[in-house]
């Protein structure tokens, strides 16, 4: 008997240590939260320098505008969603910093090398911006937004022009964003 009371001693002890070890809460745990911030930066950059056909053509017997259309398009990459505006100035004509939009940019002036005092107004146009107001929107680093470059010469301003080859002007692009 006494060997079986000792038994079931050792039995109640084992199970209530076991018991114990299976109800025990685990200690030195916590919850804990870790904070994560971030912050994209806007970027804008060329990708591509626009060009026109090298001399424009003039015709003075047209009696209608003269559009000439770039030979590579102004490309510009921008973080994606980002809304900038391209800037135009002439360093001939009076344009100084004006949104470029699909209506154009007036106040640009070609000026012949030889006998400065001879021009040829146009207008400088950017078919691509979004809205008629100047603004692009950019659609990231892979995707470049076309500016849709063109020059175009009033009718009258072409028949007026006088005879020279080397009628020239530098346009300036700034990218705002």
């Amino acid at each position: 008997m006494r060997k079986m009371l000792s038994l079931m001693a050792v039995i109640t002890a084992i199970s209530v240590i076991s018991h114990n070890a299976l109800a025990a809460t685990p200690s030195g745990f916590a919850n804990t939260n870790v904070t994560v911030t971030a912050r994209v930066n806007v970027s804008c950059q060329e990708a591509q320098h626009g060009s026109f056909p090298n001399p424009l053509t003039i015709d003075t017997q047209v009696t209608s505008d003269q559009i000439f259309l770039h030979s590579t398009d102004e490309l510009v990459k921008c973080t994606n969603g980002t809304v900038f505006t391209v800037k135009i100035s002439s360093a001939n004509g009076t344009a100084l910093d004006q949104a470029c939009t699909s209506g154009g940019v007036s106040g640009m002036l070609l000026r012949s090398a030889s006998w400065p005092g001879d021009t040829v107004a146009y207008t400088f146009m950017c078919a691509g911006d979004t809205n008629g107001a100047g603004r692009f929107t950019g659609a990231g680093p892979t995707v470049a937004k076309a500016m849709g470059i063109s020059i175009k010469i009033a009718a009258a301003d072409a028949q007026a022009a006088l005879a020279h080859a080397d009628y020239s002007d530098t346009v300036t692009m700034t990218i705002l964003y």
